[in-house]
């Protein structure tokens, strides 16, 4: 078993939250279906062939079951905001739109996925040349993707008292139970910055493809250093999220999948 990575630039990013329409108010981390999307653009896995597929083709779908993703922030979180003068539909009048856009976001993407997978997306990775052009959210955002590996010896590890400086889950709370999946130690000699996000997670359950609103902790840089999370204890209910370590990677520090 093998984990592909590569860094994830670029000036400007728009990861946008579905569930907002009225303004266009933008994420710190793309979704994991945004990153497959990603993924398939690189590979050349098309979402939809056409309007009466569905959102969702069989080859998408494979690839979402097939992959697992993590993401490490690398960069400060900055934002900015701007309004734009829109016509309205109702009255004989124009209202503010409010836009969002992350500034010069900052990331390493993990994937771990089949052998034909990895090989393929190394492959691409090596010769710098991709089906379609990857993008940050919209089209007018393009990503710059460089710095690729493939990291062997990677082994699975139970997540407690584990270090992390990548995204994780809790699987817990807001899907099966009111209480949270994570216990987070926090020390005071030990700066540490984490936002939460509240993200649709796509993922497949048995043949079925599920959707589920799940909190996710998102370690950012502070100071210029990555902010490392002690996780005390974690309960995977749903079994989306699994944690690794690798040669070459700090004690007990471990990255998350899921």
């Amino acid at each position: 078993m093998s984990i592909v990575s590569f860094d994830l630039e670029g000036d400007f990013a728009a990861f946008k939250d579905p569930s907002v329409t009225t303004n266009q108010t933008v994420t710190v981390i793309p979704s994991k279906s945004a990153l497959i999307g990603l993924l398939g653009a690189i590979l050349g896995v098309k979402r939809s062939n056409s309007i009466f597929e569905g959102i969702y083709n069989q080859d998408y779908i494979d690839l979402l079951k097939k992959t697992a993703v993590g993401i490490k922030v690398r960069s400060q979180v900055a934002k900015c905001t701007f309004f734009t003068n829109h016509r309205s539909l109702k009255e004989a009048k124009t209202k503010p739109y409010k836009t969002e856009l992350l500034v010069n976001p900052k990331y390493t993407i993990y994937v771990k996925s089949t052998d034909e997978i990895n090989e393929a997306l190394l492959e691409r990775l090596r010769r710098n040349h991709f089906v379609f052009s990857p993008t940050l959210g919209h089209v007018y955002c393009p990503a710059r993707i460089s710095g690729f590996k493939e990291i062997l010896e990677v082994t699975q590890v139970e997540p407690n008292d584990i270090q992390v400086s990548t995204v994780f889950l809790d699987e817990n709370l807001e899907s099966k139970s009111p209480c949270p999946g994570v216990e987070i130690d926090q020390f005071k000699d030990f700066p540490a910055k984490v936002i939460v996000e509240r993200h649709l997670h796509h993922y497949i359950y048995g043949e079925t493809l599920k959707q589920l609103v799940l909190r996710h902790y998102i370690p950012v840089p502070e100071n210029g250093k990555n902010s490392l999370i002690t996780i005390g204890s974690y309960e995977s209910n749903l079994s989306l999220t699994k944690f690794y370590t690798f040669e070459g990677s700090e004690q007990k520090e471990a990255i998350c999948l899921y």
